[in-house]
């Protein structure tokens, strides 16, 4: 009795340090949003959680600084059975631009299109970054001089290589930091939060 007690216990120890793990990770510990919110739909953003098509219009509109859209979605967060904002973005898109096909072209997406997509991606199911990650890869092709397209991408490779290899965690940030040829395109209180999550990666490389 005292074994299957003694089990039991290691059991469940395994299950919330797992939980933990996932839930602290460079795509769900960098809520850099913190530094906007006197932005209303930041605000709003973070309390229901749920992309709206109010919001939508935001994230597509071309006068909108690309840190506050990045902003948005970081203030939408995410959830550990996962969420679809995502899903919902593709569909306003399908709809602004009457696409035809059966799958949202992503050809047709200008970069801030192509990030917002991929961060909003990424947050919805953390747990599988790769796809995510190829759509992020292809904004930072387009916005190649935008720091926070970079870093955006950066949290995305390291939620990718958060199962395998800690260092490189950090290694992508750095090289964005430390980038002199990026527009800093980004609040400065925002990069510290980003930054000091992702440093403590650090002691992984040794």
């Amino acid at each position: 009795m005292k074994m299957k007690w003694f089990s039991y216990l290691i059991l469940c120890s395994i299950l919330i340090f797992w939980q933990a793990g996932y839930a602290d990770s460079p795509a769900t510990s960098t809520p850099f949003s913190q530094a906007y919110l006197d932005c209303e739909i930041v605000r709003q953003a973070g309390d229901q959680g749920v992309l709206t098509d109010d919001m939508c219009r935001f994230l597509t509109d071309l006068n909108i600084p690309i840190d506050h859209k990045a902003a948005l979605i970081n203030a939408l967060s995410w959830a550990f059975e996962g969420k679809d904002n995502g899903e919902r973005f593709s569909r306003y898109l399908f709809k602004k631009y009457r696409f035809q096909t059966k799958k949202l072209p992503l050809y047709g997406l200008n970069g801030s299109e192509l990030m917002c997509l991929g961060y909003l991606k990424l947050l919805d199911d953390y747990f599988h970054p790769e796809p995510a990650l190829i759509i992020l890869e292809k904004a930072v092709k387009i916005k190649s001089s935008s720091f926070t397209v970079h870093i955006v991408n950066a949290i995305a490779r390291g939620q990718v290589a958060f199962d395998s290899d800690w260092c490189r965690i950090w290694k992508y940030a750095e090289a964005v930091f430390g980038d002199a040829s990026l527009t800093p395109d980004m609040r400065p209180d925002a990069i510290q939060i980003i930054r000091d999550y992702l440093i403590l990666y650090q002691e992984s490389c040794g």
